[in-house]
């Protein structure tokens, strides 16, 4: 058998190189997203008049062979129908896509729309309720359909469009590799962001960094009033310390159990598109992570005969020592679970208390050993 070339293998190959110079900042941009596996979300800023960057994600998935609708790009208005043909007349190196795509700019039901899909174009461009009509009419198959474009519109018009994307991937029987685009983030988008596998999501700025070389020297030389404003925020290194803190608590420290409690309760009423904005006001207004005690107070070491296999964290034993007669939790300095066992720094003046008061106790079931922790020699 001969050799195959790209073009017998699947989607007709175009080289970046072959297509950048056509290509507007956000096209580029999304382009090569298209050849990756993970789906994503780009939001575009407002779009007046091209919307050629829907086409671009479906270019992988585009097969030779076969006679299928294998990529559906779905938008909200017949206008922005027609605008993602002329990314077609923009770029010579895409005229092969005009005989393999369908565009469906009509506002009503129509048997020339009918026989038109009847012969199975590769890539259908079309308005959410125009699919729908065709599905129900059974004029349109999705058994190939292994890529899907949504073009969401502004937020007031999302809830309603997102209602009618997710019916249209109910009919599905596969789940698609999808590229969501959206003027601005919001609420709204939740409901399309469920239904993405590990999805990245790209804001604005991402793309418009991303630009030419040229805008970014202009950015180098001139100081912008948001940078004039981080000058008054704290520097990046004490808040990357204080990150790290809180990383480490995370770990060493906290239940997992009620991190999760928390993280579900997040879930359900945190927007997915404000956790970022959420996470980064509780890490501005909270409170600075308990930092080591360790300063001029001396500190002894602490065998502890209970770990983590009896569900025990640092808050616990905490509790613990507590309960012994003049103890707090002041004296507690670092403490490190193990599996089954730990250790725990106490002021060298309350340790022999300690000792004295818990070891021997029955503590979750089983006798608690607390002793001097020996050093390695």
């Amino acid at each position: 058998m001969g050799r195959t070339n790209k073009k017998e293998q699947g989607y007709e190959h175009v080289s970046r190189k072959k297509l950048l110079p056509h290509l507007n900042s956000l096209e580029r941009y999304v382009y090569p997203l298209a050849f990756r596996k993970r789906d994503f979300l780009v939001e575009t800023g407002p779009i007046d008049s091209d919307r050629g960057h829907l086409l671009l994600p479906v270019l992988p998935h585009m097969r030779r062979k076969g006679k299928s609708t294998q990529a559906l790009v779905i938008t909200a208005s017949v206008e922005a129908v027609r605008q993602t043909e002329r990314l077609i007349r923009r770029v010579p190196h895409l005229s092969w896509l005009e005989k393999r795509v369908l565009h469906l700019d009509s506002e009503e039901a129509s048997r020339k729309e009918a026989g038109q899909i009847g012969r199975q174009p590769h890539v259908l461009v079309a308005t959410s309720d125009r699919i729908i009509d065709h599905l129900r009419r059974d004029n349109l198959s999705l058994d190939h359909v292994h890529a899907v474009v949504v073009d969401e519109p502004e937020r007031e018009s999302a809830s309603g469009f997102n209602v009618d994307v997710q019916f249209i991937l109910s009919k599905l029987n596969r789940h698609p590799h999808m590229a969501v685009f959206t003027p601005s983030l919001h609420e709204e988008t939740d409901a399309i962001i469920s239904l993405l596998r590990r999805p990245r999501v790209c804001e604005r700025e991402d793309w418009l960094d991303a630009g030419s070389s040229e805008s970014s020297k202009g950015k180098e030389q001139t100081v912008s009033n948001e940078q004039r404003k981080k000058n008054d925020f704290p520097s990046e290194e004490k808040i990357a310390g204080q990150i790290e803190e809180i990383i480490r608590q995370i770990h060493e420290e906290e239940n997992p159990d009620e991190l999760n409690y928390y993280r579900k309760l997040v879930r359900k009423h945190v927007p997915f598109f404000t956790r970022g904005y959420f996470a980064a006001y509780l890490l501005k207004n909270g409170s600075t992570p308990r930092k080591s005690k360790k300063n001029s107070t001396q500190f002894t070491s602490m065998f502890v005969g209970v770990g983590k296999n009896r569900r025990v964290f640092p808050r616990d034993l905490i509790q613990l020592f507590s309960s012994v007669n003049g103890v707090s939790a002041e004296d507690v300095g670092e403490i490190k679970i193990l599996d089954n066992y730990s250790f725990a720094e106490i002021t060298t003046e309350k340790a022999p208390d300690l000792i004295r008061e818990l070891n021997g106790t029955e503590y979750r079931g089983r006798k608690l050993t607390v002793n001097f922790a020996k050093r390695k020699d």
